[in-house]
């Protein structure tokens, strides 16, 4: 019996980034709509999931909220892999949470699969006044790792839609364009939809990246048609 979705696309995010910075809040913003100024430190992992509708599809967005402390890096780790779509978060008020993005540019670029999709997240927007890294920081940052860039607000709102929607969005797009087969297992991005029996079975292995987002463009365009 073939089951029935609601959605035609399930896509894996991962937040990773220091303790503070505000990854629960922004996923809470964005599963739920609530923000408190009280929030535990996540302890291990956390998950998300909401259904949006961008360019015409369905699409659930499973998240995963990773602690920052150093004590959890050995369990955060394991859930780097597959993930399709990964958010670095850092305190827009806290030097040390944007300084850090090395650290956590390194265990990516070594954990996540070679199609993930960077995205770079100011939080705490909404602290103008106690701002410690310029928006122009911040994007020469995503810019020189080949990343998408936000400045948002977990407790406003602000922005927290868009960085869903524009990653979906060129998740989406790399889907149709054959970069991308969504019906492999390990793209961290599954169709839900039946398969067109005239894909080539093969295609998977012409879907990869090449360069790095020092040297080059992340992604090649391979060779096949997903849903």
């Amino acid at each position: 019996m073939v089951a029935i979705y609601n959605y035609s696309y399930i896509a894996k995010f991962i937040f990773i980034g220091d303790m503070g910075s505000g990854k629960s809040s922004l996923l809470r913003q964005f599963t739920e709509g609530a923000f408190s100024e009280k929030t535990n430190h996540t302890i291990g992992v956390e998950f998300g999931t909401k259904v949006v509708e961008v360019d015409g599809e369905r699409v659930k967005i499973q998240a995963w909220d990773t602690a920052g402390q150093e004590r959890f890096r050995s369990v955060t780790r394991s859930y780097y892999r597959g993930s399709i779509g990964t958010i670095f978060v850092y305190d827009i008020t806290n030097r040390d949470s944007f300084t850090d993005l090395d650290k956590w540019m390194a265990d990516a670029r070594q954990l996540t699969p070679t199609h993930s999709i960077f995205v770079l997240v100011g939080n705490k927007a909404d602290r103008e006044q106690q701002r410690a890294v310029s928006f122009e920081e911040g994007a020469a940052y995503a810019r020189e790792n080949d990343m998408l860039f936000f400045e948002a607000s977990a407790k406003t709102g602000e922005q927290v839609d868009a960085i869903f929607l524009d990653l979906a969005s060129k998740i989406l797009a790399l889907v149709r364009s054959g970069a991308i087969n969504a019906f492999s297992p390990d793209t961290g991005v599954q169709c839900t939809k039946p398969q067109d029996p005239r894909a080539s079975t093969s295609s998977a292995a012409s879907a990869v990246r090449v360069g790095s987002a020092r040297t080059g463009p992340r992604f090649s365009i391979g060779g096949t048609t997903c849903c």
